[in-house]
């Protein structure tokens, strides 16, 4: 299924995932890492170059405006830190960027002081990786055992399974051996 397709127009897809919609979508963080929305990089390849930038513009204003810093974020600043981040962490998903933008506001990955800096943004940003990583790793590992138990079950099933079919071949043949 084409981005076009599930999402709709370049518009329709930067409303679906509009800033006003972050606290919705972030409430669950699973649903953000292992949920269906398309990367940064699948964005710009299915509605053109530079949408991906386009959207986390509004994030990054957002944050701006959120922080209460005395000192917001220049647009200069916020064009350079959009291509930076679209550029450089293209693999992440749209809701991933915005439960960091969320954790980010509720100060989980630092602060501003007296101006929105955007190195604080680009340092927090490599932290929520981490986390991310860490999330990951749980996740795959969870995956995996759950697997495995699933394995278990199935070869317990299978053993059972042949050791009824061998007690009824066994039954079979003394019946058999009976009736000769």
């Amino acid at each position: 299924m084409t981005l076009q397709s599930r999402y709709g127009s370049r518009q329709q897809f930067l409303d679906t995932f509009h800033i006003d919609k972050q606290m919705k979508y972030t409430v669950n963080a699973d649903r953000c890492y292992f949920g269906t929305a398309p990367t940064m990089g699948m964005v710009n390849e299915a509605y053109g170059n530079k949408t991906a930038q386009e959207w986390l513009t509004a994030q990054l204003a957002d944050l701006s405006e959120f922080s209460g810093a005395r000192d917001k974020i220049t647009a200069r600043q916020i064009k350079q830190l959009a291509d930076i981040i679209a550029d450089d962490y293209h693999w992440l998903k749209v809701t991933e960027i915005m439960l960091f933008f969320r954790k980010f506001k509720r100060g989980e990955y630092g602060k501003f002081y007296g101006a929105v800096d955007p190195l604080t943004i680009t340092t927090a940003l490599r932290e929520f990786l981490r986390d991310r990583n860490t999330a990951y790793f749980k996740h795959e590992q969870e995956e995996r055992e759950a697997r495995e138990a699933e394995d278990r079950r199935k070869w317990l099933e299978w053993k059972q399974r042949t050791a009824l079919e061998a007690k009824d071949d066994q039954k079979g043949q003394k019946e058999k051996e009976q009736n000769e």
